[in-house]
């Protein structure tokens, strides 16, 4: 291997990790989601001269990127509002799925020319169900309520699993040239049933090992496999790895109060925090450099056509869910307009477009409609999101801190006591300095209790 074909690739990941870090400073400073801009930097780095095409194999969203996040934003799920709204979830896992698959698939057919009835439904199948990155990752930077967030995240995360069964399904149709409508709703309440079954068998087993471990590097590294534990085993059973993984999520995130201590909690959190962003920012930077293995395949259309079909595409998804928030009760009209509008795609229908069989007619015209209607979404609803929340009265308040309330009502000045704690704890910190020096504390002991002192003033800062 020469040096110049060692070069390429570092340069590509060098990169990446520039994009991820401008998009990130970018979005710090502006109200415009951080996704927006790593996808945007994806394509920057693409058309870099020098850097060569970059290629996404399915398998590494599905095996690699999908199960720590899925993992993740489902052990994450607030309990109560869950609960609370679980008919809208399921609502809209369920039936705007299906309709949106065979809508927008009957639309595709009826009008873009360059797609057969087969390919057209593959396309439904595939651009389906909403992504749990891109709905995490933009609603949580946003001032949408509580609620509102754990109905979009738990929908994304329910008709993910869904959504693969249905492409399951298309792509047999389309390979074979039949489809049997009951061993369609046979396999799908295989996939489904069968998946939501293993991840909670697996929470169980998980749950009791974690209840006979007392370390918090070992907890954490468990806490790491066990997504993989569910999502690889299931989908080599025939089960729903993406409903597998979600379930062992929510049933140790709902459990996790009598499980984990809370040095463990506060450690596993930090950790998967910064995991999730990395996987999660590089993921959206790899999804825009397709635009180049999508485009290169692509012959014989005029620009006009391309266009002319992305944009019914694009429009008949968004029309289609904000349709059904108009037909369908999710509360109040602010409330579904929200919910309609922030119904994105990502890098999950990408996934399932790349893992098409080439044996498929028109995959090509499949992937560069699912990476248009990925890349209008996130330019053309995520954008303007924030102002859309401002309008609909949505502003974001700031959040005291827990200790700031308890002080509140015990009628102690949160000001003043913070103060006091803050300079106690700065003399402790200069007496663990003096003992270090002096050789009365080793260096591994005066790390631990300068953690320790870390951990709680951190506990001090506004939350």
């Amino acid at each position: 291997m020469t040096l110049a074909a060692i070069h390429l690739p570092l340069l590509a990941g060098v990169g990446v990790a520039v994009a991820v870090i401008a998009g990130a400073a970018l979005a710090r400073v502006t109200r415009i989601p951080a996704p927006v801009y790593y996808v945007l930097a994806g394509l920057a780095v693409s058309a870099v001269p020098g850097v060569e095409e970059i290629k996404l194999p399915p398998d590494v969203v599905f095996y690699g990127f999908l199960p720590p996040l899925l993992y993740a934003a489902a052990f994450l799920t607030a309990p109560r509002e869950a609960r609370a709204s679980w008919r809208s979830i399921l609502g809209l896992a369920f039936g705007l799925t299906a309709v949106t698959l065979f809508a927008v698939g009957g639309i595709a057919w009826w009008l873009v020319g360059a797609l057969s009835g087969a390919a057209a439904f593959v396309l439904g199948a595939v651009l389906a169900p909403t992504d749990p990155v891109s709905a995490s990752t933009v609603i949580s930077s946003s001032s949408a309520p509580e609620r509102l967030r754990t109905i979009l995240e738990g929908e994304s995360l329910v008709n993910d699993g869904i959504g693969l069964v249905a492409f399951s399904v298309a792509v047999t149709a389309a390979t074979h040239g039949n489809f049997s409508a009951g061993d369609g709703v046979l396999k799908f309440l295989q996939l489904s049933a069968g998946g939501i079954a293993f991840g909670v068998a697996l929470g169980a087993v998980v749950e009791f090992v974690r209840r006979q471990i007392h370390d918090v590097e070992i907890e954490t590294a468990i806490s790491l496999v066990t997504p993989y534990l569910a999502y690889i085993p299931a989908e080599r059973l025939h089960l729903s790895g993406v409903l597998a993984t979600v379930a062992v999520g929510v049933f140790l995130g709902w459990r996790s109060e009598g499980i984990f201590r809370p040095e463990v909690r506060v450690q596993s959190l930090t950790f998967w925090s910064l995991l999730t962003f990395i996987l999660s920012s590089v993921l959206f930077v790899l999804l825009g450099t397709q635009l180049r293995p999508v485009a290169r395949d692509l012959h014989g259309y005029s620009d006009w056509t391309l266009a002319r079909d992305a944009a019914v595409i694009f429009l008949a998804v968004t029309l289609v869910r904000m349709a059904w928030m108009l037909v369908v009760p999710h509360g109040s009209r602010r409330d579904r307009i929200v919910l309609g509008w922030a119904g994105m795609r990502g890098a999950l229908s990408l996934a399932a477009a790349l893992s098409i069989p080439a044996t498929v007619a028109h995959r090509e015209e499949i992937l560069f409609l699912t990476f248009t209607t990925i890349l209008a979404g996130l330019v053309v609803l995520a954008v303007p999101l924030p102002w859309l929340l401002d309008a609909l009265g949505f502003h974001r308040e700031p959040r005291a801190s827990v200790r700031s309330r308890l002080l509140d009502a015990a009628g102690v000045d949160p000001d003043t006591y913070l103060d006091e704690r803050r300079r106690v704890l700065s003399a402790e910190r200069e007496e663990l300095h003096r003992l270090e020096r002096e050789g009365e504390l080793s260096h591994d002991a005066a790390r631990e209790l300068e953690r320790r002192l870390d951990l709680e003033e951190a506990a001090l800062s506004p939350h």
